[in-house]
């Protein structure tokens, strides 16, 4: 088990679990807080994208926000989130995905089950890969003139 240091006056509790297929998640339970929160790291960003299909990392972190087996509708999660006072995004750097989200308290089950699902069974439908490969071409030519996507493409 992993062990979590903490300052004295972190009155959070926090666990360190390692489930059957192998995840390993931290959770932290904090009674004050108004909000809950869950993050998935998946350990592939672009620079394992496999050549030529640049920008593949990319397009799957968009595509999982295109509707699940179980949620079907391209737009329900996000809006979902938005109507239990929440948040979703998620960002591909180097050499990590990262799915993030946090809604009220009261919804955080039901949104932890419509994220897992991202994960268990997406949809991957034409249509939303026809629209997400253009959605991130066109966030690559925005970061041209950028000096910052430059410094990170020298990475």
């Amino acid at each position: 088990m992993l062990k979590i240091i903490k300052s004295r006056c972190d009155k959070r509790l926090y666990k360190h679990i390692k489930l059957p297929n192998e995840m390993r998640c931290l959770l932290i339970s904090d009674h004050e807080a108004d909000k809950s929160a869950a993050a998935l790291d998946v350990k592939v960003g672009c620079a394992l994208d496999p050549k030529p299909l640049y920008g593949t990392a990319h397009f799957l972190e968009h595509m999982l926000f295109m509707g699940t087996e179980k949620y079907p509708s391209e737009n329900e999660y996000s809006q979902f989130m938005q109507n239990s006072g929440g948040m979703n995004n998620a960002y591909t750097s180097l050499t990590n995905t990262n799915y993030h989200f946090d809604c009220s308290n009261q919804a955080f089950e039901e949104g932890l089950d419509r994220f897992a699902q991202f994960f268990i069974c997406p949809s991957f439908s034409e249509s939303g890969a026809a629209r997400e490969i253009k959605a991130v071409d066109s966030e690559f030519n925005q970061s041209l003139q950028s000096d910052g996507w430059h410094f990170f493409n020298l990475c």
